[in-house]
């Protein structure tokens, strides 16, 4: 006997993603009106309060509603404005006759996760694989206002059973050494072959990367043939991505990065930001990031940003090799990159 379908309309769908983030897994649904298979179907984490819903494609239009922050959305069709005025823009129509822009909406699955492998003794590498986790201080209790992304990484210290018998990992925060915890099914723990090298055949002398900040993209070569290219976000006007010749010769594969100046417009902190390749001993580095997806424009403070998963493929395409077991590796020398300016 088949299993009724759910009509889903936009409000019968938030009200599906209120409950946790898409409860414990995304229930079987089917659109009346648009042909779409359910395999396809993506899903979207909206990463700023208010973002707006359009009737058409175009900011001009019709404002329909805004979005809440951390709203998880359907991605139906991803559409590329090719009129001169919207050039390079991309929508994501989220119904029929609902479109927003993909600046900030962040690509997502919602992978649970059922582990037994041991926890090693320096800790696990760790990546979320939904939406979003809450944090807490103590598993089940005391949940705090933190919540880990889609696509960010952490080193998992241990496993714990709460009263319920639910597994939790431990995910301490690498700065004040704070212990948090989040629901294990929420990690994905990684193995050697994830992060083994790319092309590792290839002499490290003849790989290089070259970052064109006027065009906002990233350009890996193997002797001078390219292999992979990416739009990036580089940095603002006021927190510029310094130009020259580089080498990634620092990472790590994940980093709590923030900071505190005192000014609210240009403090931060983003926990668990993944496959960190550094060029600068100030910071500046290669970097996934999960609070925005407004590629091919300048957003950071300096460093150069992807998504998690074009931040991955740099960092094992790149020397030094970093070992699994390793939270941070430093060697002379690394990859060339060479960062040319945007004006």
């Amino acid at each position: 006997m088949n299993s009724p379908k759910l009509r889903l309309t936009r409000r019968n769908f938030l009200k599906l993603c209120s409950v946790g983030v898409l409860s414990a897994a995304i229930p079987s649904f089917s659109f009346s009106k648009a042909l779409v298979n359910e395999s396809k179907i993506k899903l979207g984490r909206v990463a700023q309060e208010g973002w707006p819903v359009f009737a058409e494609p175009n900011q001009n239009a019709r404002r329909c509603y805004s979005l809440k922050f951390d709203q998880i959305i359907p991605i139906i069709e991803t559409i590329k404005q090719t009129e001169e005025a919207n050039q390079g823009e991309t929508w994501y129509r989220v119904a029929d006759g609902e479109y927003v822009r993909s600046a900030f909406i962040q690509v997502v699955e919602n992978r649970r996760n059922v582990s037994q492998e041991p926890i090693q003794a320096i800790g696990s590498l760790g990546e979320i694989t939904v939406p979003a986790i809450d944090v807490y201080l103590q598993p089940r209790v005391q949940k705090t206002r933190r919540r880990y992304y889609y696509g960010s990484t952490f080193w998992v210290k241990t496993r714990v059973m709460d009263e319920f018998g639910v597994p939790w990992y431990e995910l301490p925060d690498e700065i004040n050494g704070i212990p948090y915890f989040v629901r294990a099914y929420a990690v994905h723990l990684m193995n050697p072959e994830e992060i083994a090298p790319l092309s590792a055949e290839v002499p490290p002398d003849q790989k290089r990367i070259l970052v064109d900040l006027r065009v906002q993209r990233a350009i890996a070569l193997e002797s001078n043939r390219e292999v992979f290219s990416t739009l990036i976000s580089s940095g603002l006007p006021a927190t510029f991505t310094p130009t020259g010749t580089f080498l990634t010769n620092r990472k790590r594969p994940s980093r709590r990065m923030y900071l505190v100046s005192g000014n609210p417009k240009m403090d931060y902190d983003f926990p668990g930001v993944p496959w960190v390749s550094y060029l600068t001993l100030k910071g500046i580095a290669f970097h996934g990031s999960y609070w925005h997806a407004n590629w091919g424009k300048p957003m950071s403070h300096g460093c150069i940003e992807m998504t998690p998963e074009d931040a991955k493929w740099i960092y094992r395409w790149t020397t030094p090799v970093v070992p699994f077991d390793e939270p941070y590796h430093i060697e002379e020398t690394g990859t060339r990159v060479d960062v040319l300016s945007g004006y």
